[in-house]
């Protein structure tokens, strides 16, 4: 439990980051969408914490 709470935290920041940097250079509007990169930051980290690895 103790390694998964870095882990969770590091895999929403850069899902979020990855996702603020395509909706601005990638995306048709051209500029940051703030609330998708927060909800597909959540969901990614929330999906890794809970998703059991196979070891």
């Amino acid at each position: 439990m103790t390694k998964k709470i870095p882990q969770f935290i590091w895999i929403g920041l850069a899902t979020a980051a990855g996702t603020l940097l395509y909706t601005r250079y990638l995306g048709a509007e051209q500029q940051f969408d703030w609330g998708c990169a927060i909800v597909v930051g959540l969901v990614c980290a929330l999906g890794n914490f809970i998703w059991p690895t196979k070891k």
